[in-house]
């Protein structure tokens, strides 16, 4: 710096042009700080992303790991449970819904019991009077209405009843009287 300065406007054009460059550097400098900002700004959300999804996971997990204690998985007496607990204890079923209307499904054949053709003992049941008007029915006309069937098994032999129920016409008011249905018809009626 002791040395001389004989041209000032060389030196001016050189300190101008270096400043320039020093602030193209300073600028560049700036936009690439800002640059690595927004990034570490970024990778903090996704780091609080993070951090949150595994609390939420690490609580999750807790759940399975050191379960409460409820009569049904320690010793604890069903009286010592919360009323929600023991609500949900005993209204909890293991069964998922199928979405199936219940009963039985379409284009399933049904199945029930079948009557047999030959009963071991037949019994004939008929009203012994009349509900329209009181009368005795011990003479009236009887006519067949249908027929049941009730399985015993005594034994290891079964027993099969015919039961035949009769419509009683009553002499005095001409009424048909019949006894209560008990079971289906059987389609072996005679």
């Amino acid at each position: 710096m002791k040395e001389k300065v004989t041209d000032i406007s060389k030196v001016l054009q050189d300190m101008t042009a270096e400043m320039r460059l020093m602030r193209e550097t300073i600028d560049q400098q700036y936009a690439e700080i800002a640059k690595l900002n927004r990034n570490i700004e970024a990778l903090n959300r996704q780091l609080r992303k993070k951090d949150e999804e595994n609390a939420r996971l690490k609580e999750r997990l807790s759940k399975y790991e050191k379960p409460k204690k409820n009569s049904g998985n320690s010793s604890t007496p069903p009286s010592k449970e919360t009323m929600k607990d023991e609500i949900v204890r005993r209204t909890k079923t293991l069964r998922k819904p199928s979405g199936k209307k219940p009963g039985g499904q379409e284009g399933h054949d049904g199945h029930k019991l079948s009557c047999s053709p030959s009963p071991d003992e037949t019994i004939d049941d008929t009203p012994n009077y009349c509900t329209n008007c009181g009368g005795t029915l011990a003479d009236a006309e009887r006519v067949l209405d249908y027929v049941t069937q009730v399985i015993s098994i005594p034994e290891l032999k079964p027993v099969i009843k015919g039961i035949r129920h009769y419509v009683m016409i009553c002499k005095n008011c001409g009424g048909r009287i019949r006894t209560a249905p008990r079971r289906k018809p059987c389609p072996f009626a005679e």
